[in-house]
């Protein structure tokens, strides 16, 4: 199981994807225009329920950091 994932990791870990996905490729675009609505929705949700509001949002942060990490460690090989 991956290891836990919080808002803040979220954020960071797309920061980063923001600043690497000039290089990357079609796909990784592809990939990261998908994945930034989930982000929005997910820090709305975040932002009215609160960091504590439940397993439902846990999840969604869990899969969501699966995919913004692979993204990110995808953009990131040479």
């Amino acid at each position: 199981m991956a290891n836990p994932i919080f808002w803040d990791d979220l954020k960071r870990i797309s920061d980063e994807i923001e600043l690497q996905i000039h290089l990357a490729g079609m796909d990784a675009r592809t990939r990261w225009e998908a994945l930034k609505p989930q982000l929005a929705t997910l820090g709305k949700t975040i932002t009215t329920e609160g960091n504590h509001a439940g397993q439902l949002i846990t999840q969604q942060v869990t899969d969501l950091g699966i995919a913004l990490r692979r993204l990110r460690d995808d953009i990131a090989k040479p």
